[in-house]
């Protein structure tokens, strides 16, 4: 018997996409060994990019444009004639073409970030020699992205809390760690600060315990091999950020 025909043997009834889903955030373990025997990726992937396509086309929907405009420009350095022609240009573009912007903005920078890391595990893979491909780290990215979900459900409930439409993009994710609490004078930080939320963190953690699971290797290993990246971002970052 070879180690596919072995491998197929060993397969458990498959949990269904709901129950993977609900796993993933109750049963971790039980939803990677779904994952693991079968890589899917639509269902996550749906799921996560439609739901962020429709709160991105709500929030622009009822922005006050004008109002919009003026909060964007007062949070970058900018004076003058900078302003001005920032202003100019902004105006120049209507509220449907800012709309178009978020709804394929955000989507599109997930997959990018999704791709990125199922690219770098991947190539760990083939460095350690073991038997997980691509598609299996895709699999596992977009299905541990599923905490997103609750970032999303956050931002629907802010914009629907802002009936006047003046809602910072800023402010419209409460999981972000500058709406929780963490501020900085320094713009940039607080940009930084506005990117990183609570889901991400949640996300990485689970990466790094479906890897522990699926390599059977110590929690040491799969902290260094699945978060190694991210100093070279955070410090990237920092540096533009205290520049």
């Amino acid at each position: 018997m070879t180690d596919s025909d072995t491998l197929q043997s060993s397969k458990t009834k498959s949990a269904g996409m709901i129950n993977t889903a609900i796993n993933i955030l109750t049963a971790p373990s039980e939803a990677f060994r779904e994952i693991e025997q079968r890589p899917s990726k639509l269902f996550p992937m749906a799921v996560i990019l439609i739901s962020t396509m429709a709160v991105m086309f709500w929030y622009f929907t009822i922005i006050d444009f004008d109002w919009y405009i003026d909060d964007s420009l007062a949070s970058i350095n900018l004076d003058g004639d900078d302003l001005e022609n920032a202003r100019e240009a902004m105006q120049s573009m209507s509220q449907t073409t800012f709309r178009i912007i978020g709804i394929v903005g955000g989507p599109a920078s997930l997959l990018v970030i999704w791709l990125l890391q199922s690219v770098y595990l991947s190539l760990a893979s083939a460095l350690n020699g073991d038997r997980f491909k691509f598609t299996h780290w895709f699999s596992l990215i977009v299905w541990t992205a599923l905490p997103n979900l609750l970032s999303t459900i956050g931002m629907a409930v802010t914009i629907a809390l802002s009936p006047n439409g003046q809602l910072s993009a800023f402010e419209l994710d409460p999981t972000t760690l500058a709406n929780l609490g963490m501020q900085s004078s320094n713009g940039s930080m607080e940009f930084v600060m506005s990117s990183l939320n609570l889901p991400m963190f949640w996300s990485i953690t689970l990466t790094v315990f479906a890897y522990k699971q699926w390599l059977e290797s110590s929690w040491l290993k799969a902290m260094s091999i699945v978060l190694a990246p991210y100093p070279l971002i955070i410090g990237v970052w920092a540096y533009f950020a205290l520049a």
